[in-house]
Formats: C-alpha cells, structure tokens, sequence
C-alpha cells in the first residue's frame, strides 16, 4: 500500500530560537518511509505493510501561514499539521479543533487577537477527520502519548481549524472517506527524544491513511418455522429504520464466539445454546470496512427482550428479500433466501 501525506511544522515563534516542529518536519519532508504494522485488537489493518511519501510546508506563526497549509489538500491520502506545545511532556493528538482566536502572545506578524473567530461564519468547533477510535486503540500502550481536545486559541489552532473547515466545506475526500487530518501537539525533545518522536509520527501517518476493519459478528437465529429473526435499527443508531442480523463489534481479547454470546444476551436478553459460522463478508462503508462473520443460532424456551433495536421480527424468505436491510447484509440475505432458512 502506499499513501501520500501533506505535513506540516512550524517556524520558530516567541522567545524560542529552534521550533522542534521544523526539526522533525524537515526530516520528513520529500522523503519515503517504509513501515510495517501489526494488527491491534480489535481493528484490523489494510496492509500490514506500507510506504509513505511526504509533501509538505515549514509554516509562518501568522494568518498567512495558517492559510498556506490548506495550499495542497488535493490528491493526498492525509494531513498532519505539527506544532509545538512547550508546556507539554508527551505527544498529544488533538481531536478538535475551535473556532476562536485569543493570544497570549503576539504572533510573528505582531497580530494579537482576543475573543476573536477564525472563520466568522464558521461552526464553534470541528472534529478531526481521522479515525479517533483506531488511534486510541493504536497508542494505548504508549506513554509518551495522550489523547487531547484543547489545541489552544493560537496559531495551532487556527490552522487546524481552516483545515478543518476546508475538508468540510469543500468535500474533500480520500478513498471514498473524508480526507483524514490531524494536528499533533509536540513536547520539547528533553521530555520525549527527537528519535522517538519521528518514530511516532510515522507510525500515526501509517495507522490513519488505512480505513479501519472492524470485526463484527452476526447472529442468524432460526426458529422452528424456519424463521430468522429481523432487527430494525433505532432512530438513535447510525443507519436508523435499516434492517440487521443481531450481533456487533468483536472486542479487544474476546473470540468471535464470546462476543456473539455478550452481543445477543445484551441486545436481546437470550443465551444461545449452539452456534457455528457459516459466512464471511466484507463491506467498504467508505469511513471503515467491516468484517461479518455470521452464526447460526438456536435458542429454546426463551422470551426475547430487545434492548438495543426498534422492532424485532420473525420473517420468512419472501418476507426477507422485502426489507430493507443494512449494506453489509444484503449480499449475505440474497443468499440465504435462494438456498433456503431450512438449510441453514
């Protein structure tokens, strides 16, 4: 797999001689980097192996370098602003960016602002496009790392928010997603080596040009009428009023076995008495690819009590093929109709 990154570091600003931003941007810059990952449960990866070329720009502390950071948003695969916090003592990813300018100090144009707005038209606050949930999961075990939602009111912030904005306003996208992007709050190099540093940021521009692939198990439960049971997704679920087996996401140290049996005692308060896997598919959701492994189930002498679902449903074959169901299930209910519930 390769992927293309537009990066960004700053000039020295205030009273600071060097800027470790420029430092390690520099080095990235123009140059491709070879990584190779392992997987990290629960998300799976792409490509386990990936190589990363870098475009980018050293960037004035002023308006007009904050704007000259959304000059290449095309045809790239990412974006990682670089900045540094000097109060900070660990890397810190910053999930959101606001809309407000309030100095401290002057920028290097002089400009000093208060209680101003980077975009007067522009939403209070914009989340970072890249996948917070793999990140997390990623760098759990890191400690020079934290995951942070206050970026400040300088000039960090600011060209955060533009991208942002940018991404945003002008649909920009990457393999069928929004375009990921993410500002990266660095400590000086006494807290956390310039090595280790370069060594980070290389593997966060690994992790966030991959979509994610999330796991999912799916219950195929099957009555003595050879029924399989239908859930319709809540007004306050993603993808509301569609059509789903029961099921979710495998979780970090479960089998796929263990998460159908907490997923149906939660959704539905049942315990299954035997399950074996009986499909595999994958859908490109374009922000993550899920991975269904489904099971058929059977239960006896139980109630079902949704929790989770609108409206639960035995349904036939025919009644089947008329819902609407998930994207994901669709090839998979095609299926199981023309072989017939009864030969599940």
């Amino acid at each position: 797999m390769q992927a293309r990154i537009w990066v960004t570091g700053f000039e020295p600003f205030g009273q600071h001689l060097e800027n470790p931003s420029k430092i390690l941007v520099e080095q990235l810059l123009e140059t491709t980097q070879n990584h190779h990952l392992e997987e990290i449960s629960p998300y799976g990866l792409e490509s386990e192996s990936i190589e990363l070329t870098y475009f980018g720009k050293i960037l004035t502390v002023d308006e007009n370098g904050s704007r000259r950071s959304l000059e290449h948003l095309e045809n790239i695969d990412a974006v990682v602003h670089v900045g540094l916090n000097e109060n900070a003592e660990k890397i810190r990813f910053e999930m959101c960016a606001i809309n407000e300018l309030n100095f401290r100090i002057p920028d290097n144009s002089g400009r000093e602002i208060t209680e101003g707005f980077v975009d007067e038209a522009g939403l209070p606050l914009l989340h970072s496009t890249a996948h917070r949930p793999s990140i997390t999961n990623w760098f759990s075990g890191n400690n020079a790392v934290e995951i942070s939602e206050d970026c400040g009111q300088f000039v960090c912030n600011e060209t955060y928010y533009r991208t942002l904005n940018a991404i945003e306003r002008r649909g920009l996208q990457a393999r069928g997603r929004a375009l990921p992007a993410i500002f990266v709050h660095i400590p000086p190099f006494e807290f956390v080596p310039e090595k280790e540093q370069l060594q980070i940021l290389g593997e966060l521009c690994a992790q966030i040009v991959q979509k994610p692939i999330v796991n999912v198990v799916g219950g195929v439960i099957i009555n003595s009428n050879h029924q399989i049971l239908a859930c319709k997704r809540a007004s306050d679920q993603v993808m509301p009023g569609n059509w789903e087996f029961p099921g979710g996401k495998v979780d970090a140290g479960e089998t796929q076995l263990e998460a159908l049996i907490r997923e149906l005692d939660e959704e539905l308060g049942i315990k299954i008495e035997t399950a074996t896997a009986i499909d595999t598919t994958e859908h490109d959701y374009g922000a993550m690819i899920v991975h269904i492994t489904f099971y058929s189930c059977s239960f006896e002498n139980q109630e079902l009590n949704p929790s989770v679902h609108s409206e639960c449903r035995w349904v036939s074959a025919t009644e089947a093929k008329s819902l609407n169901w998930l994207p994901a299930d669709i090839g998979f209910v095609e299926h199981i109709t023309k072989v017939g519930f009864e030969n599940l």
